[in-house]
């Protein structure tokens, strides 16, 4: 029983490797970002680390994929943190209004195009749900006090975010690799340093928190990913 088990292993892991190689030698880049979701699931799907995938070299070269987003939208800034983190990946910014991921090719264009959703999502889910509690008070007839409401909606929803993905790191021990952490220091030598402050007291604060964290943690549902980063 134990050699069977053992094989089974030995054929996962080796299906693995595979999957990863088609994503980071691959001139589609589609193809690319699908074979890297598909690795992560597998990964998490048969708790395989990436220890004992680690003889599958990354032979790619180290890349800057950009996001423009506007000046605005000052949680862009907590967000690609959690992304960039998420997808062996460092970041930094142009200004306000664009967010540079940098990594191995493949994985700076998937940590893209996933902020890139993400950033969507929250900014159409938070604005929909101040909405919903607007007209709830209108038609009730009760006073609104919106301050803070959308702030407090995405804080959640990156902590959700964050909930899902970091679980999911921890589990497949996925780290920066050191050749992109060295690069990045010299890359962004002198560079200062972007911050912002999004905890804002509301009449509707906890209440908003919790939506948004739940919105985040099903924003991050492999499937809907792979269906909606494309």
């Amino acid at each position: 029983m134990a050699n069977t088990t053992d094989n089974k292993q030995e054929k996962i892991i080796e299906k693995i490797k595979k999957v990863l190689e088609l994503s980071r030698n691959n001139p589609s880049e589609e193809e690319a970002k699908a074979a890297a979701l598909k690795a992560q699931e597998l990964m998490a799907q048969y708790h395989i680390s990436m220890q004992e995938v680690d003889d599958v070299q990354d032979i790619e070269n180290i890349a800057e994929e950009q996001v423009t987003v506007g000046n605005g939208k000052k949680w862009k800034f907590k967000l690609a943190t959690v992304v960039a983190k998420n997808f062996r990946c460092k970041h930094f910014f142009y200004g306000r209004s664009t967010v540079v991921f940098y990594g191995y090719e493949t994985d700076a264009k998937i940590a893209a195009e996933t902020f890139k959703y993400l950033f969507k999502v929250g900014n159409t889910a938070s604005d929909t749900y101040y909405n919903q509690l607007y007209w709830k008070a209108h038609n009730a007839g009760e006073y609104f006090n919106g301050k803070g409401i959308v702030n407090n909606f995405l804080v959640g929803y990156i902590n959700g975010i964050s909930s899902a993905l970091d679980k999911q790191c921890t589990a497949l021990m996925i780290v920066t690799p050191e050749e992109v952490k060295e690069s990045f220091a010299e890359r962004t030598k002198g560079f200062g340093k972007v911050s912002a402050n999004l905890n804002l007291n509301s009449w509707y604060g906890q209440e908003a928190r919790q939506a948004g964290f739940e919105k985040g943690k099903s924003a991050m549902e492999s499937k809907q990913i792979a269906e909606k980063a494309s």
